[in-house]
């Protein structure tokens, strides 16, 4: 052990100051790659393999989804006739002076009747008159569509403005 710690002490010798420290800088640069950088490569390789994986997976839902007809919620895709229904919904509502902020879309099927049956909860809020005349238009506009159910809630009696949740229940055939 002494004859090479000699050893070592003497080529260290020769060097000189600089070259101790480019010895060392080596060194170290050889300890940061093996204990860093190595591990890490591993790590990246790993999870570019993961991202692959990720993006097949999602090019298959996507074509699966294509197939089936549905949008990427998973429900299926909206019939250009319910697209126009709903767009003379929405024009009803901006001719009142109303907006339709958010709403809940439900579809069902009445097997026996052919029938397809989308639900809307529309969530107004705006006076008395311009929910009335939104009422009326949508309902005007579109003979498949139907008024269900109609809740009016006011927060007290001087406002004039109201709450309403107004369900809507729109009438398609099943091939449409």
């Amino acid at each position: 052990m002494a004859r090479l710690l000699n050893t070592f002490k003497f080529y260290l010798g020769r060097l000189g100051r600089v070259g101790a420290v480019g010895a060392l800088l080596i060194v170290a640069s050889l300890v940061y790659d093996t204990a860093l950088v190595r591990p890490r490569e591993a790590a990246l390789s790993e999870q570019i393999l993961h991202n692959e994986q990720a993006r097949k997976k999602a090019a298959a839902q996507r074509e699966r989804l294509a197939q089936t007809g549905a949008d990427a919620t998973g429900q299926p895709a909206l019939a250009p006739a319910a697209a126009a229904a709903l767009r003379r919904l929405f024009a009803a509502a901006d001719m009142a002076g109303l907006e339709l902020d958010q709403g809940e879309y439900r579809l069902t099927e009445v097997k026996e009747a052919h029938l397809r049956r989308y639900q809307l909860s529309l969530p107004v809020y705006g006076a008395y008159p311009d929910i009335r005349a939104f009422v009326a238009q949508a309902l005007n506009a579109d003979p498949a569509l139907a008024l269900t159910a109609m809740q009016l809630r006011r927060d007290s009696i001087e406002t004039i403005e109201l709450d309403a949740l107004l369900n809507f229940t729109l009438y398609l055939e099943a091939g449409a």
